[in-house]
């Protein structure tokens, strides 16, 4: 799936099954979904529900999302983190909202992230991340009338310049293609038809701040979309000498061997990199 061919319109109701049709990936279970597209392009997925364990409200222009992490403090890392750095460097974030008693998820229309705050939820004494995030008014996407007539009176604008990171798309194509789309993690290869497969590539160091990680293979792995999800959320490690694995909660992975062909060869600083700063635990 491109993000440029995604056809997905606000009001629209999907289940598990239509959103992994849709999207060319199955649902996690998080709050806060990293995903990435055909051409390695990062999104996010956002997912809230009345019966929730924050009640989140999604009414108005602007609301309140709690992050992710139902018990202890919550901390600025997996989902929490890219949703906190969207708010300077933004990514394409779409937003799901499941009222009481439905078994689908509505789609709202795609989300930017205006403010990250942190403090105590409710009476308790466990300290949450508190995101405003404001809904985006796409050309294709749907305006409540209501809403739009709060904003008849012109904004005071200012000019901005923003930058992005421009990916060698080829080099991570060309690489999935030497892996046949296998993973590198559990030997897995994903379908996207019958004679075509599908896999992700991952950056070890990512490129964007505060890694600043280079676009080279050297620090590039092809995985499936379920095993870079779990890179992202530093719920796996490799150790740089031999490969080793080391997975937080898949007990079937846990002390296996990374997959990794003669003619690949990985950084083992970028492999440190990953298990320092960004695995937890």
């Amino acid at each position: 799936m491109k993000l440029s061919e995604l056809s997905l319109g606000p009001g629209e109701k999907l289940d598990g099954a239509e959103l992994e049709r849709r999207f060319d990936r199955g649902m996690t279970g998080r709050g806060i979904e990293i995903c990435y597209d055909e051409d390695d392009q990062r999104y996010l997925r956002l997912f809230s529900s009345e019966t929730g364990p924050y009640a989140d409200d999604v009414t108005g222009g602007q609301f309140t999302y709690i992050g992710e992490g139902r018990t202890g403090d919550q901390t600025l890392t997996a989902g929490n983190k890219y949703l906190a750095n969207a708010i300077d460097a933004p990514l394409p974030i779409f937003f799901f909202h499941r009222g009481s008693g439905d078994d689908r998820w509505e789609y709202q229309g795609k989300v930017e992230v205006l403010r990250c705050e942190k403090g105590p939820f409710d009476s308790s004494d466990r300290d949450v991340f508190r995101f405003t995030l404001q809904r985006r008014r796409d050309a294709r996407e749907q305006v409540d009338p209501v809403e739009a007539g709060a904003d008849l009176a012109s904004p005071e604008r200012i000019e901005s310049t923003r930058s992005r990171i421009i990916r060698n798309t080829q080099q991570a194509l060309d690489l999935k293609e030497q892996y046949s789309y296998t993973c590198q993690v559990c030997g897995a290869r994903r379908r996207r038809t019958v004679d075509q497969g599908y896999a992700e590539a991952h950056h070890l160091k990512p490129l964007g701040k505060p890694h600043e990680g280079p676009d080279v293979r050297a620090n590039l792995l092809v995985l499936c979309p379920d095993h870079h999800a779990d890179f992202d959320y530093g719920t796996i490690a490799v150790d740089p000498d031999t490969l080793t694995i080391s997975h937080a909660y898949e007990q079937s992975l846990d002390g296996t061997t990374l997959h990794l062909r003669e003619d690949h060869e990985l950084d083992g600083t970028h492999l440190e990199y990953h298990n320092r700063n960004i695995a937890q635990f």
